[in-house]
């Protein structure tokens, strides 16, 4: 996708797409480099994070559809509009399937705790 962004804006007299789609440039940059991140971090540490395995998972999935769904958004325009409200939703639905775990702030507590003394990573 990123080669049709190139071949969008191929004539070299015009605006860059990050003078031109600012914000969906960098949202796209930034999903990517999330995604990234916790893919490594969800290879590397897998056993140790095991708790958390649900919510790098919903991490992943999300920065990658928003990843896609700006890229989209630069090439064209009103289909990547109903895909960012379709991610929107998404977003929403999976915020309203992660909010329980965060009501035990006994267990939040003690995995602080456990990565303060170096834990889960060592």
């Amino acid at each position: 996708m990123g080669a049709a962004v190139v071949v969008k804006h191929n004539d070299w007299n015009a605006l860059s797409p990050f003078a031109l789609d600012r914000i969906a440039m960098r949202s796209t940059i930034l999903a990517v480099f999330v995604y990234c991140i916790v893919v490594i971090i969800h290879e590397r540490f897998s056993p140790q994070i095991s708790s958390y395995i649900t919510i790098s998972n919903n991490i992943r999935f999300l920065s990658g559809t928003l990843a896609l769904t700006s890229m989209f958004l630069i090439l064209v325009p009103s289909f990547g509009w109903l895909l960012l409200v379709i991610w929107l939703a998404l977003l929403v639905k999976v915020a309203h399937n992660l909010h329980e775990p965060f009501h035990d702030l006994d267990k939040l507590k003690r995995s602080v705790a456990t990565i303060w003394r170096g834990g889960p990573f060592n």
